[in-house]
């Protein structure tokens, strides 16, 4: 064989090489899979009967999801760690932490027959307790996030970002945002607290083009939140300012920020007002962030968890 003939083939290897290895990564991206869980919630509270069941379907399905894929935000899946025959066993109060979970992948589509749910009666210590049983089977799909090309911290000084980078805060003191991107893109911060997710910008008088997102330049700083950096975007020079407090009990809080970025314009999740805020369900924002994931390969969201304290 020449040698002509012998670096044409090594070029044919290489090649099938590539197009095998790119076929492989977009069959793992879109690779759908076969998942299932089965939980048991005891009955208490002022939950309904119809009530518990649709929050332990969607529970049963965050727990199948996250056990298949992983979690990105694990609050309450301690919980699961009592188990009989092999069920989570679960309060009504933990279906609420667990639904505070987001995971790595997106349902699908349930089984035929499923979702199943049963309500038994057990006694216990003379007393009569009602359990709720519910299994879940389906289809579902791993996400695959894009790589963070941007830099962003939270900090509470007014001099230097980067000398006061914090992730801790104690009641009352401020919360401000650094923020840097490789590329010109969009911009929206989102809040989790206590289940529910607050959007912190887009800044609550912006409307019109900033309805959905804030325009970013490529390489230039933000100092969000502050009130000495107030003219980043035309037309708007107020801002808001983000003052950390603790409910009357003053129980710590563990909450968490979302910096949602991408290189191509996208649409804010449907909301609502609260307190003056725009607010949503975390299951909603779960389902909005999947969603932009599938459809924009750019779209990327850093998470960053604050703590307050008295």
């Amino acid at each position: 064989m020449t040698n002509y003939m012998k670096s044409f083939c090594i070029f044919i290897l290489i090649f099938l090489s590539i197009i095998s290895f790119s076929f492989a990564q977009k069959k793992e991206k879109e690779k759908i899979v076969k998942v299932s869980a089965k939980i048991q919630v005891l009955m208490e509270g002022s939950y309904s009967k119809e009530a518990l069941k649709q929050k332990a379907i969607e529970t049963a399905r965050i727990k199948a999801i996250g056990d298949e894929f992983g979690y990105s935000i694990v609050q309450g899946i301690n919980t699961q760690t009592k188990t009989l025959s092999g069920q989570a066993v679960l309060t009504t109060s933990s279906l609420n932490e667990v639904s505070n979970t987001i995971v790595k992948g997106e349902w699908i589509s349930d089984d035929k027959g499923f979702p199943i749910t049963k309500f038994t009666v057990r006694e216990k210590n003379g007393d009569q307790e009602i359990w709720l049983e519910c299994e879940v089977k389906g289809k579902a799909r791993k996400i695959i996030e894009a790589k963070v090309n941007f830099e962003t911290f939270t900090y509470k000084c007014k001099d230097d970002p980067k000398k006061c980078i914090t992730t801790q805060f104690k009641e009352n003191e401020s919360m401000f945002l650094y923020f840097k991107a490789a590329t010109k893109g969009f911009l929206s911060v989102f809040m989790l607290e206590n289940g529910k997710v607050f959007r912190l910008l887009p800044y609550r008088d912006m409307e019109n083009e900033y309805e959905s997102l804030v325009p970013v330049i490529a390489d230039k700083e933000y100092l969000l939140f502050s009130p000495e950096h107030r003219n980043y975007f035309q037309g708007y020079g107020m801002v808001d300012e983000y003052g950390l407090t603790l409910p009357e009990d003053k129980t710590p809080l563990s909450n968490m920020l979302f910096v949602a970025f991408s290189e191509k314009s996208f649409k804010k999740p449907l909301m609502e007002e609260a307190d003056g805020f725009k607010t949503l369900t975390l299951t909603k924002f779960q389902e909005w962030l999947n969603q932009n994931k599938g459809l924009d390969k750019s779209f990327q969201v850093q998470r960053i968890p604050i703590s307050v304290n008295e």
